[in-house]
Formats: C-alpha cells, sequence, structure tokens
C-alpha cells in the first residue's frame, strides 16, 4: 500500500516539475521572440501596475512614441521620461504615476496602432499629462545608408506623416479630451555632417506641420528642441550620432519641465 502511495506522489511531483519547466521555458521563449514586447497583454500588465499606484494626489503621466521615449542613448538609462519624473518629484514635490508605452523603433503607424489596443487606451483614459516623442523614423528611415547621393532625391513623405499624426491625435482625444499632450518635436542629428547638404530643411518642414496641427487640436503643446541642438550636436548626441545622450535627454527633460509645470501651475517646494 505504501509502495502505492509513493508511485503517485512521485508521478504527481513529477508531473509539477515538468509544468513548471514548460512555463519557464515558454516565457523565456517569449522574451527572445518578443524583446519590444509588442503585444497587447504587455501593455495591460504595464497599465495595471500603474493603475495599482495611482492616487487622488498622483499626477498620471502616461508616455507614447519611440526609442527617445525609451530613452536609448542614455547610458543611466534615465532618458527624459525619468528624468521628468525626478525633477517633478524632488523640486515641486508631486507625486507621479508613470506609464511608459513607448517602442524602440515605432513610426506614426505604428503608435496609431498601439492606441487602438485596450491596454493603451485605458492608460490613456487616465491620464492627466501624455507626453510623447514620434516622427524621427519616418523622416529619417533607414538612416545606416544615409548618403549624399540618395539625399539629394529624398522627397520626405509630409503627407503621409500629416495623416499619420491627425489619426494618433484623434484616438488620444477619444479616450481623453482633456489632458494636455506634449509633444517633443524633432531635432537634426545630421547638421554638422556637411556631406549631406542642407537636412535640417527636412526637420524644420515637419515641425512646422506639427504646430499647424497644434493650432486645430486643444491642448495640444509642440515641445521645440530644435534649437537645443542645434550646434550642439557633438555634445547631445549619443554614439551612434542619431539619438541623445545624457546631455541630450537633460536638456529636452528641462525643456519640457517647464512646460508641464507652467501650464499644471505648479511650485517649487
Amino acid at each position: 500500500m505504501k509502495k502505492w502511495w509513493m508511485s503517485v506522489f512521485l508521478l504527481t511531483t513529477g508531473l509539477i516539475v515538468s509544468v513548471l519547466l514548460l512555463i519557464g521555458f515558454l516565457q523565456a521563449a517569449s522574451a527572445v521572440l518578443k524583446p519590444n514586447g509588442l503585444d497587447n497583454a504587455n501593455y495591460e500588465k504595464e497599465e495595471e501596475a500603474h493603475e495599482k499606484t495611482e492616487d487622488d494626489g498622483k499626477l498620471s503621466i502616461v508616455a507614447l512614441g519611440d526609442s527617445l521615449t525609451r530613452g536609448i542613448g542614455d547610458d543611466s538609462g534615465e532618458g527624459y521620461v525619468k528624468r521628468l519624473t525626478h525633477i517633478l518629484k524632488d523640486e515641486y514635490g508631486q507625486d507621479i504615476s508613470l506609464a511608459n508605452l513607448s517602442v524602440t523603433g515605432a513610426k506614426t503607424a505604428d503608435l496609431a496602432s498601439l492606441l487602438k489596443t485596450s491596454g493603451a487606451k485605458h492608460a490613456v483614459s487616465k491620464a492627466d499629462v501624455i507626453v510623447m516623442t514620434i516622427g524621427g523614423n519616418d523622416l529619417f528611415p533607414g538612416v545606416e545608408g544615409l548618403t549624399a547621393e540618395n539625399l539629394a532625391a529624398y522627397e520626405p513623405d509630409t503627407e503621409t506623416f500629416e495623416a499619420n499624426s491627425r489619426q494618433i491625435l484623434e484616438e488620444l482625444r477619444k479616450e481623453n479630451e482633456d489632458a494636455p499632450i506634449y509633444w517633443i518635436s524633432l531635432y537634426n542629428p545630421f547638421e554638422d555632417l556637411t556631406i549631406l547638404g542642407d537636412t535640417s530643411q527636412f526637420v524644420i518642414d515637419w515641425n512646422y506641420q506639427l504646430q499647424r496641427l497644434a493650432s486645430e487640436y486643444k491642448n495640444l503643446v509642440i515641445i521645440p528642441v530644435f534649437d537645443l541642438f542645434q550646434g550642439q550636436v557633438k555634445e547631445f548626441l549619443y554614439t551612434d550620432h542619431f539619438h541623445p545622450n545624457a546631455k541630450g535627454y537633460e536638456a529636452i527633460a528641462e525643456r519640457l519641465t517647464q512646460a508641464i509645470v507652467s501650464q499644471q501651475q505648479l511650485r517649487e517646494e
């Protein structure tokens, strides 16, 4: 009789261990195959953590967009988003609830699609403030192959950029009519590469399109950063000559903070 129970016990234990190993394998495989967390479930998990910490006294910030909002290029891992939250907390005593839903490599079409998912909709609906960077990957696709020859014949797809930008804003306003949207505009990372010619013209034109949108949508604030990087690319860019470094993100965070503090009427402690 004891042998029978021992056999059942060993069999059950073996099955449990096998299931746990299988779960661990699947989780590890998922992390490798989906490193950017593009599936909607990941956004929902991130927002669940955001919702649990949400309180009446907290400023709920939702961060959207591409690798700049993710903080790529900053060796400290802070980026402009975490720097923003630190300044608001340390200098203004403002408690923060943050959901960062940015995805490295995202273009305007990708962000427009993301905003249709349930997780992103829920996060946006709870936001007091929305911050984002998007458009750099649209304007300069395939930057690693950029040459003077192909740039001379290059014509940015401004029409698609504007259409996607409108769709992004429409989706945001469907879920949240009032939260201010702080859209960080574009800088020119190739300003010092004179061999490419006048690349600033493309950036200035797209930033102008954003300013036009700001006149049409309620509480849309365009944060200019072109001037911050102008003449400072060696100081403000990461070694990839595209993303900001720690100094670049710090400059962006400080300017963004000024706009938020002014609109939210926050006071230094």
